[in-house]
């Protein structure tokens, strides 16, 4: 199964036009990113007319709002969580990892590297602490939002390659961010910077990249591609 495990819609950019997107590129589906409890129930609703859906990851405060694709959630504060959260940052999971044992996190966006900048080393270390722990996993999402324009494989690689080789490719992800880089980076685009930025890999690494540590984090059935 190969999932985008990382984008949201729009009024203007719809579920329609993701499908086509995904269906042109081989991809069996996405997991949508709300950024708000307003968007987690419309996504939700949307992913009940859309199978490609495969999951939502909720945000806000949601309660105890339960459905069946309801995958994750943004971590907002509180107890322990019931579902799989999703932080922007290492130094976060590597304190929720110690708070909760045993939870899911997901680091997205790479934990927002500083690209280029003089903070790259601490980046780079907290990474490593927090990859430490089993349950915490890394997206490789939104890397041409990340860069400056005209992003370059080149300048994302070092990053990208370093979360590879302190995760394993059993809890690294792609997500392309879609919409966030229109008008100037399109679908196809976020996913070459990624190709490009982990270099060549074994077709078994790359199945694991494009959608089964996806599939195995959010507990999608990988029987249905």
């Amino acid at each position: 199964m190969r999932l985008d495990a990382h984008q949201f819609f729009t009024t203007e950019h719809t579920a329609e036009h993701l499908a086509s997107i995904l269906k042109r590129n081989r991809f069996d589906g996405s997991i949508a990113v709300a950024r708000s409890a307003e968007e987690a129930v419309w996504f939700l609703k949307l992913a009940e007319q859309h199978e490609f859906i495969r999951g939502v990851v909720g945000a806000g405060p949601l309660g105890q709002v339960t459905h069946p694709k309801l995958v994750a959630e943004a971590w907002a504060g509180g107890g322990r969580p019931r579902l799989p959260i999703e932080v922007a940052s290492a130094p976060l999971a590597l304190q929720l990892a110690e708070h909760f044992p045993g939870a899911r996190i997901a680091i997205v966006h790479l934990g927002f590297p500083p690209l280029g900048g003089e903070d790259a080393g601490v980046w780079a270390r907290d990474l490593e602490r927090a990859a430490q722990f089993p349950e915490v996993f890394c997206k490789l999402s939104g890397l041409t939002t990340l860069a400056p324009k005209p992003w370059k494989a080149a300048g994302l690689r070092p990053y990208v390659q370093h979360a590879l080789r302190v995760f394993g490719p059993r809890r690294v992800m792609f997500g392309s961010d879609w919409p966030a880089g229109l008008p100037d980076t399109i679908w196809k685009e976020a996913l070459a910077a990624f190709t490009q930025s982990i270099g060549a890999e074994t077709m078994e690494t790359r199945e694991h990249l494009l959608g089964g540590t996806a599939a195995r984090f959010y507990g999608i059935p990988q029987a249905d591609a």
